[in-house]
C-alpha cells in the first residue's frame, strides 16, 4: 500500500527536488502518493500557480489536516514556522519528513521528540549529503581502517549568497533563526555517518553579518569548533560568502578533511574524486567514488515507515539528537565570544 503523502510548504528551493522525486516515484508506483499540497504565503502560492509546476489543493494548513487523510507531511516552509507545523501534524499522527533545520528553538525541538515518541511515529530530515557518491566511498575507506582511528576533521560548507534569488524571509525577524543551526546538521550528520562516533561537545561557535549590513537580521557567516566521542577535533566554516558567480561547483563546497592516524582521506561534493594521502606513501592515491544515490533521505524515510531500516538508514532519535546539538551550537554562537556554556 502507497504511503499518502502531503506537501506544506514552499518557500525553500530543497522541497522541490522532494516532490519531483515522489512524483516520480508516484508515476512508477513504488510506494509514494502525492495527495495534498498546501502553501500559505498568497505570493508564494501565485508564483507556483504560475510556473505550474506545484499542483496546490489548500492555502490552509488547518484545512488540509482536517479534510485529507494522508500518513507523511514533507515539510518546505521557512524555518521558522517548521516547529509549529511539525507538532500539529504529529497531534494529528502522521509522521513528518522535514528539509533541515526541523526547527528553530529548543522548546520547539523536545515538544516534537516527545510527540514522536508519545505518538510512535517516525521523523526524518532531507539530509542528502551523505548520499553523494564521493561520501559514500569515503565512509567505506574510514570504516575499513584506511587512515586508522580519526583525530581531526575539517570541512568548508561556504554557499553563495545569491541575493537575487534567495528568499527574502533570511533577513526578515523569527523566520530564518541563524546560520549555524540552518548548515550544521549537513556536516554533522554525513561526519557521524562517516566516521560512526557521535558528537560530543560545541567548543565554540561564532555567527554575524559580513558585507551585507543593509540586511541586518541575516548573520551570513558562521563557524563552529566541536568533539567527538573520542576527542577527535572538527572545525567548521558554514558560511553564505562563497562567490556567486560560482554558485555551487566550487571544490570548497561540502569538502571534508579526515586526518587519521596512518593518513588522510579528503573529498567534496562536487569532486569526481577522493585523495587518500597514506602514511608511508609518497604519491596521493586519487580513488574513484561509488555512485551516487538520488532521493536517499526519501527512501530510508520509506523504509522507516515500513518498519525495514537499513543498519546505515538514519532514525527518529538520531535526527532528534543532531538537530538538538545544532540548536546548542547556534545558541553558543547568539550569546557571543567566550561563552560556551
Amino acid at each position: 500500500m502507497a504511503i499518502k503523502t502531503a506537501f506544506m510548504g514552499f518557500r525553500h528551493p530543497h522541497i522541490f527536488a522532494a516532490y519531483d522525486y515522489i512524483e516520480e516515484n508516484m508515476a512508477a508506483k513504488k510506494g509514494l502518493e502525492i495527495v495534498a499540497c498546501c502553501e500559505e504565503d498568497e505570493k508564494t502560492r501565485e508564483e507556483l500557480q504560475g510556473q505550474g509546476r506545484i499542483r496546490l489543493t489548500h492555502s490552509s494548513f488547518r484545512r488540509m489536516i482536517e479534510e485529507v487523510d494522508f500518513d507523511l507531511l514533507v515539510v518546505g516552509d521557512y524555518f521558522g514556522k517548521r516547529g509549529g507545523i511539525i507538532s500539529r501534524a504529529l497531534e494529528a499522527g502522521k509522521h513528518i519528513l522535514s528539509d533541515k533545520p526541523l526547527c528553530t528553538g529548543r522548546k520547539e525541538l523536545e515538544r516534537i521528540a516527545a510527540l514522536a515518541e508519545e505518538r510512535e511515529l517516525t521523523v526524518g530530515s532531507l539530509l542528502e549529503l551523505r548520499y553523494s557518491g564521493n561520501f559514500i566511498k569515503v565512509r567505506k575507506m574510514v570504516r575499513k581502517g584506511e587512515i586508522g582511528p580519526v583525530h581531526s576533521i575539517s570541512f568548508s560548507g561556504q554557499h553563495p549568497l545569491l541575493l537575487h534569488t534567495r528568499a527574502e524571509w533570511y533577513n526578515e525577524p523569527n523566520k530564518h533563526g541563524g546560520t549555524v543551526n540552518d548548515l550544521l546538521i549537513h556536516g554533522v550528520d554525513t561526519i557521524i555517518w562517516i566516521t560512526g562516533m557521535d558528537f560530543k561537545e560545541v567548543i565554540s561557535a561564532r555567527n554575524w553579518n559580513t558585507g551585507i549590513s543593509h540586511l541586518p537580521h541575516f548573520k551570513n557567516g558562521a563557524q563552529v569548533m566541536l568533539t567527538m566521542e573520542n576527542g577527535c577535533g572538527v572545525i567548521g566554516d558554514l558560511t553564505y560568502i562563497s562567490p556567486d558567480s560560482f554558485g555551487y561547483t566550487l571544490p570548497l563546497y561540502w569538502r571534508i578533511t579526515f586526518w587519521g592516524e596512518k593518513g588522510v582521506i579528503e573529498s567534496g561534493y562536487t569532486w569526481d574524486h577522493i585523495n587518500l594521502f597514506a602514511e608511508g606513501e609518497r604519491e596521493v592515491r586519487r580513488v574513484e567514488p561509488c555512485a551516487s544515490i538520488r532521493g536517499g533521505a526519501i527512501e530510508a524515510m520509506m523504509r522507516l515507515v515500513n518498519g525495514s531500516p537499513r543498519d546505515d538508514d538514519y532514525s527518529t532519535v538520531k535526527i532528534l539528537e543532531m538537530s538538538r546539538f545544532c540548536l546548542k551550537a547556534q545558541e553558543v554562537a547568539d550569546r557571543g565570544p567566550g561563552n560556551s556554556k
